[in-house]
């Protein structure tokens, strides 16, 4: 008697877990820092499907067939929007007609900073570029939304709405996620701004200008970029531009990327004193999941803080 009621408690907790499963959306997000807020938000519910795996960049990126097959079942897609990953545009349209495809670049409330141009782009006192999705609607924005932790926050909430009408059943497991997330983002945002602070007025050369909201978040004070974007190769005049800046300005660290090779940064700096770092805006080398995104940009102050803290000689 006792076995037989083992087996009927096995038999249902088989029963329940592959019917929860069967009732679990499937949702997909396109990179890492996306997925991680969407995977914390699903916590407990099921895991999202990642399309931009281990080292891949939105900026270069062919969908394998697996990827094809996500978005043809997915019920719901999370993506930061065209400007950001281009390379989804056309599949989304043609394979995962059946989603619900959610640009979070459109959540009510993210805020957006303009595109910078050239070469070298030295901050001015009291500057506040800031606009909301309103306000801003050209081309020339820069995508990488999901440095701020205020817009981490914007992300989430829309996240969390977007699943409570998609999944009804586990609504009340998706809002209490959200709202732990967005008491951890504010923490972080606490922390980050201590721990930054100290950084203020030392300036630095990045590979991309893909950290524009960090920077604008924690009054970090860069000096210029090799590239605006990845895919777009940098001309003589621009690394003879910015290598007078460099010479000129106290630079103290560049900052490479691990997707991309640091050549066009060396020729920049060969025979100068500086240091160098390496800065990853999407977890290139992180393991995926709902800490990913807090492990992130931590290691952008880490990596910022062990730089620029100490001399080149130190």
């Amino acid at each position: 008697m006792k076995l037989k009621s083992v087996l009927l408690v096995a038999i249902l907790a088989i029963w329940l877990g592959t019917a929860t499963a069967q009732t679990s959306p499937k949702v997909v997000a396109s990179i890492k820092p996306l997925h991680s807020l969407v995977a914390g938000v699903m916590a407990g519910v099921a895991e999202p499907v990642l399309l931009l795996r281990g080292s891949a960049s939105p900026h270069a990126y062919a969908l394998r067939p697996s990827d094809a097959q996500a978005l043809q079942e997915a019920e719901a897609v999370f993506w930061v929007g065209e400007e950001a990953e281009g390379f989804l545009t056309k599949p989304l349209r043609s394979l995962a007609g059946n989603a619900k495809v959610v640009a979070l670049s459109d959540a009510e409330g993210i805020h957006w900073l303009s595109l910078r141009e050239g070469a070298v782009w030295l901050p001015h006192e009291h500057e506040d570029e800031s606009e909301t999705h309103s306000e801003h609607r050209h081309n020339g924005r820069n995508p990488h939304i999901w440095l701020d932790p205020r817009n981490a926050q914007v992300m989430v909430q829309a996240i969390v709405t977007t699943l409570r009408a998609a999944d009804p059943a586990h609504a009340s497991t998706y809002q209490t996620n959200g709202w732990t997330l967005s008491q951890r983002l504010d923490a972080l945002d606490a922390k980050l701004r201590e721990d930054l602070t100290p950084l203020s007025r030392k300036p630095y050369l990045v590979f991309h200008d893909a950290y524009q909201y960090f920077e604008k978040r924690y009054g970090l004070h860069p000096i210029g970029a090799v590239t605006t974007s990845p895919e777009r190769t940098a001309g003589v005049k621009q690394l003879q531009a910015l290598r007078k800046q460099v010479m000129g300005s106290g630079v103290r660290c560049v900052f490479t990327e691990p997707q991309f090779s640091p050549k066009l940064l060396r020729v920049v700096t060969s025979g100068l004193q500086v240091k160098r770092g390496v800065l990853d805006p999407v977890g290139a080398k992180l393991s995926p999941g709902p800490e990913l995104y807090f492990t992130l940009l931590n290691n952008l102050s880490t990596s910022l803080r062990a730089c620029l803290l100490y001399s080149v000689s130190e």
